[in-house]
């Protein structure tokens, strides 16, 4: 089992993509408080785990919800292709399911690249958010964003990665120790301290789940984007019916903060924190207590 947010877990079946997907969710928290939807960064790595230090800071304050996407962490990760669709599909069933149970608007915190996913939902679902959270936001994957690449020109490498033996070869030379301390380390959290032995292999147990590569392998080569334009975010960001709070990341990549202080400029408010692509994790206990404050001055 996935490292958690030592909430309750429920298991969801949802259909997706033509077949019907096992996606764990789990609350932490008073059935009656507000509630905090947190939707986990989607990387190698993703887990629901990412938002504990924040699930402790926030206590019992407030009703928290959080998921592993399908393709990551303990929800079911089969051979198919993953793109944006199939994730919008999956926030979109289980926004549905917690309004069918909760009635009250509730705040959408969506941490990396699942910013781009919560924004494809901005006419559709944005009237019934109390506030739209975007933490560290990017719309890109790791090689368009370093290329200025589409999407479509890394097809061929999701193909290579689900290939069999081949694929799974590739993968875990690409989720060996080094590598992941190195990307962790460049692009993800800014104290090194926090990247102990027993933390990397979590992380490397975590990247290594059966059917993990295939999710993995769309997310790094832009399969998951849900557009081709920076453009696009921003008129989604106009097209919100709750208010907008865009946290940057003082120490993020110079191409992902540069993105970032674009949408910046579309948002009702906005915040910096130190840290990069993981502050939601590494500043997790201060990100609760400013969006506590804000949460309370706007009831």
């Amino acid at each position: 089992m996935n490292p958690s947010i030592d909430g309750v877990l429920e298991t969801l079946f949802l259909d997706l993509a033509g077949r019907r997907l096992r996606v764990v969710i789990e609350r932490r928290g008073p059935a009656d408080a507000p509630a905090w939807l947190l939707l986990p960064a989607l990387s190698t790595v993703s887990s629901r785990s990412e938002w504990q230090p924040l699930a402790e800071a926030v206590q019992d304050q407030r009703q928290l919800v959080s998921f592993d996407w399908p393709g990551f962490g303990d929800s079911e990760r089969p051979a198919l292709t993953y793109d944006a669709e199939l994730l919008r599909s999956c926030l979109r069933a289980i926004l549905s399911y917690l309004s069918c149970r909760n009635h009250a608007r509730l705040t959408l915190v969506a941490a990396g690249h699942s910013a781009s996913i919560a924004l494809g939902l901005a006419s559709e679902w944005s009237d019934r958010w109390r506030r739209l959270v975007l933490v560290a936001p990017t719309w890109r994957g790791p090689l368009p964003t370093m290329t200025g690449w589409p999407p479509q020109r890394f097809g061929w490498l999701r193909e290579l990665m689900a290939a069999p033996l081949i694929g799974p070869t590739l993968y875990r030379l690409n989720t060996s120790k080094a590598v992941l301390q190195l990307m962790l380390r460049r692009h993800v959290w800014v104290n090194r301290a926090l990247l102990t032995p027993e933390r990397l292999r979590e992380q490397q147990r975590l990247a290594r789940r059966r059917g993990a590569r295939f999710a993995s392998a769309a997310f790094v080569s832009g399969g998951l984007d849900a557009a081709e334009q920076r453009d696009w975010w921003l008129d989604q960001a106009r097209q919100l019916e709750c208010p907008l709070h865009v946290v940057l990341a003082g120490e993020a990549p110079p191409r992902s903060s540069e993105e970032m202080q674009r949408l910046a400029e579309a948002a009702d408010q906005v915040s910096t924190f130190p840290g990069r692509l993981g502050l939601h994790q590494e500043f997790g206990a201060a990100l609760a207590q400013r969006l506590l404050e804000d949460n309370d001055a706007g009831n």
